[in-house]
């Protein structure tokens, strides 16, 4: 039985899983400013509900960012400790990738871009397709003058809070978050192919940092 915890808070969203071999535990709720001080108390809860303790935990996978500074700083944190302490590997995936792939379950579109917020005048971008049950993405920081909606083929759909900075958008999806449970499940895949990194290999993406997007590229 694999146990995985995820976590990611990219977002105003504090989301968490818990996976324990076939079952999932889920916390996903709007708590703005609130990270700092109730993502520990999640995550306890979590476990108490599944009946694991942190030493029965497999694996760690953590939403990287970009997105709220102290939402991912924290994440990353929480994480690297843990695992650390619990001498387990670690899995990372964009906090736009987790967007696209929510986007992609709830609306049953396949080819979408994520577009972060704006900062320091430069965006990221990450496009991901879909093709039976695979992802493929590929990731762009540029300035923000350099994004062109129409240099998009029209069955791509848009999601990311920085859509709303270009009014030409027209396939815009609503109401999307990265969420925890989706990437648990990615989690579980690579824990599956061995795809883990060390706990000091966590990566965050800052909205201000292209060295870091670069690195992950």
């Amino acid at each position: 039985m694999t146990n995985i915890l995820a976590i990611e808070t990219s977002t105003d969203n504090c989301s968490v899983s818990i996976g324990k071999g076939l079952e999932i535990f889920n916390f996903h709720q709007n708590l703005p400013k609130q990270h700092t001080e109730r993502l520990f108390e999640v995550i306890n809860d979590l476990l108490h509900e599944s009946g694991l303790t942190f030493d029965e935990l497999n694996a760690v996978a953590v939403g990287i960012g970009p997105g709220s500074y102290t939402g991912v700083r924290l994440s990353c944190a929480i994480a690297q400790g843990i695992a650390f302490s619990q001498s387990i590997k670690c899995i990372t995936l964009s906090s736009l990738e987790l967007l696209s792939i929510e986007a992609n379950q709830r609306f049953s579109v396949e080819d979408i871009v994520a577009i972060s917020e704006e900062n320091l005048g430069n965006i990221y971008i990450v496009e991901s397709s879909f093709r039976e049950e695979n992802i493929e993405s590929k990731s762009r920081f540029i300035p923000r003058e350099d994004f062109k909606y129409l240099d998009f083929p029209e069955n791509f759909y848009f999601v990311g809070e920085g859509c709303s900075m270009f009014p030409e958008i027209e396939n815009l999806l609503p109401d999307t978050f990265p969420k925890a449970e989706n990437l648990l499940k990615v989690g579980l895949q690579r824990f599956n192919n061995d795809q883990l990194i060390e706990p000091e290999e966590i990566l965050p993406i800052y909205l201000n940092d292209e060295n870091s997007w670069k690195k992950l590229k």
